[in-house]
């Protein structure tokens, strides 16, 4: 009898075990190169756990994935307009704002844009914002081909059958910016706007070797690109180890978006995602993250902290008139057939 009961203690323990081992990991699914990986390691330590940690370069192959697999995430990064559609799919769990101490931490004037997809700021925690511009080579152009600081840099002939050029596996950031140069809002679907938009990006098609979101960080560098719409904190974690890599900001303006962070209903380690979360949310982890990834940090407390260097580098935090001839991508609901239609076309 005694060893019966010994035996069952045992498996017990050993079910117990596996279950808190289960329990105590935290499953992120997020942008490639979007974070400090010491604070995974510190959070870990803090919190004796596990976070195993995917990614992901699209919002269209995040949502997919979402959608389509069994994988069970407890925090995803999603941009505001795909924030928006998972909230039409029922996706995303309310926030329980009494949980994350560090929220106050977060700067006004970003959570009344983030108003834009998520109204009442109730669902998604603002991690990043930043703008989409173009990522170029000095030894490969010359100053004479980038003087106009257009978007249509993209059609030089200089680039013609070179193959040296690649625009973002991104419907609605590579329209998008087709739009912005001929003067509309890339949220504009009118038969008129799309029109010219398809026009331009007939042009630049012809110039643009692949549509990809990840391979320009290094083809950039090594002269396989030399030119490549980016997003302006990519191009300056590889302007930091690379002299001859820069960025601009075109003329005409830019995308502006903001990267949140949400819990999906199906999460499974709720009160662990709110302690990343938070976690996250600490002035001096926020400034480590922004350090790292070089985009703007929505926090204001780690705004503070960081050198007036990096608060100064408009190429991070570009000027307010520069900023006002930015658009932020918005969820178009049907609408946006119009644009994934365009986007198939070209990539033909």
């Amino acid at each position: 009898m005694y060893k019966k009961v010994l035996i069952l203690l045992c498996l017990a323990a050993i079910l117990f075990s596996c279950s808190s081992k289960r329990g105590n990991v935290l499953y992120i699914f997020n942008w490639t190169d979007y974070i400090a990986e010491d604070l995974i390691n510190k959070f870990e330590k803090e919190n004796n756990c596990k976070v195993v940690y995917d990614t992901y370069n699209s919002n269209e192959n995040m949502l997919t994935k979402m959608l389509n697999t069994k994988s069970s995430y407890d925090l995803v990064v999603p941009s505001g307009d795909h924030v928006a559609i998972m909230l039409q799919k029922d996706m995303l769990e309310p926030l329980d704002k009494s949980k994350l101490t560090n929220y106050k931490n977060l700067d006004p004037a970003i959570l009344e844009q983030a108003r834009n997809f998520d109204p009442e700021n109730k669902y998604s925690v603002p991690y990043f914002w930043g703008t989409t511009g173009l990522i170029y080579n000095r030894k490969f152009i010359s100053a004479s081909v980038l003087q106009s600081g257009s978007w249509n840099i993209i059609a030089d002939p200089f680039f013609k059958n070179k193959n040296k050029i690649t625009l973002l596996d991104d419907a609605r950031e590579v329209v998008g910016a087709a739009l912005i140069y001929k003067g509309y809002n890339p949220n504009d679907t009118s038969d008129e706007a799309l029109k010219a938009a398809k026009e331009v990006l007939n042009v630049w098609d012809s110039n643009v070797s692949q549509y990809d979101s990840d391979s320009y960080k290094n083809e950039i560098q090594d002269g396989t690109t030399w030119l490549a719409q980016a997003y302006n904190g990519d191009a300056l974690q590889i302007m930091i180890n690379n002299p001859d890599v820069n960025f601009l900001l075109p003329k005409e303006g830019a995308s502006l978006w903001i990267d949140n962070i949400v819990i999906p209903k199906s999460a499974e380690h709720k009160e662990l995602a709110y302690k990343f979360i938070d976690f996250m949310l600490d002035a001096e982890n926020g400034k480590i993250n922004a350090e790292y990834v070089q985009y703007a940090t929505p926090n204001q407390a780690s705004l503070e902290l960081l050198s007036e260097q990096i608060r100064n580098n408009e190429m991070v935090y570009p000027k307010a008139d520069y900023i006002a001839k930015c658009h932020m991508i918005n969820n178009i609901g049907e609408e946006v057939l119009k644009i994934d239609a365009i986007w198939q076309e070209i990539r033909k």
